[in-house]
């Protein structure tokens, strides 16, 4: 399996035989992991693997979801660090699903400095993720309860563009509410985060801004399916969405034969 077929094969399980991983399988996730290069390189990023007993001590608690592994993003926190997180966990998630993986985001935990390991940097997010009798997607016939694609996309939606656009449209989001919008023209796919003037609370727009990063690992596999890289830069001035809020534009660079 690709990644890209992994985008509609991949949903959320919450079940896990709780064996651990082979070794030379974790191994393998890791040199994925470590080679991504995440939307703004500039920000220092790394990652744990951790088993359960071992996340129990970080949490100082039992994780509401009880997996063998837990895959553990840290970053610096500063601007856009939250979207290179929402990046790293859904690449993560993808790369898994193409072993037969299963996983499951888990962005509501939190794991406070005087519980964490010494020395590391701060905590962003976790994915859980291992064996499962449960099976994924297969088809995207399956997705439901998602909003139309026209309803969160606009512009130029010629192929392959509206092809990658689907693809990017199958991305999760913290509890489905798919905070993220685009406008597309002919070289570039602009990315924005909605101006919810209803829910301010700082920790929906954290989950949100995990979830710009998830779309932006969807929308680079997609894009590669279609025979283009991208790369990811923030225009200045921003190109305006009514009123949405601007997250970055994604570089449409077709790739020679």
């Amino acid at each position: 399996m690709t990644l890209d077929e992994a985008i509609i094969h991949r949903r959320s399980i919450r079940s896990y035989d709780m064996e651990e991983l082979e070794p030379e399988l974790i191994d393998e996730f890791v040199d994925f992991l470590s080679e991504l290069v995440v939307p703004d390189d500039s920000i220092e990023w790394n990652f744990d693997i951790l088993p359960l007993d071992d996340m129990r001590n970080i949490l100082n608690g039992i994780p509401r979801l009880q997996a063998p592994h837990y895959l553990v993003i840290r970053s610096e926190k500063i601007k856009n660090c939250l979207q290179n997180a929402g990046y790293i966990g859904e690449m993560a998630a993808l790369w898994l699903t193409t072993r037969g993986i299963a996983s499951c985001w888990q962005s509501t935990l939190e794991v406070e400095p005087e519980h964490d390991f010494e020395g590391v940097l701060p905590y962003v997010t976790t994915l859980a993720f291992g064996r499962s009798s449960e099976p994924f997607r297969k088809s995207a016939d399956e997705i439901k309860k998602k909003k139309r694609l026209g309803a969160v996309a606009f512009g130029d939606m010629a192929s392959p563009r509206k092809e990658i656009m689907e693809l990017t449209w199958m991305a999760p989001s913290c509890m489905n509410m798919e905070p993220v919008r685009y406008l597309v023209d002919t070289h570039r796919i602009h990315i924005y985060r909605k101006n919810n003037k209803i829910l301010k609370l700082n920790q929906f727009n954290y989950y949100q801004c995990l979830d710009v990063g998830v779309a932006m690992a969807h929308m680079e596999v997609a894009a590669k399916k279609y025979g283009y890289n991208v790369v990811f830069e923030r225009l200045n001035p921003a190109p305006d969405l009514r009123k949405e809020i601007y997250q970055a534009s994604a570089h449409l660079m077709k790739i020679e034969a």
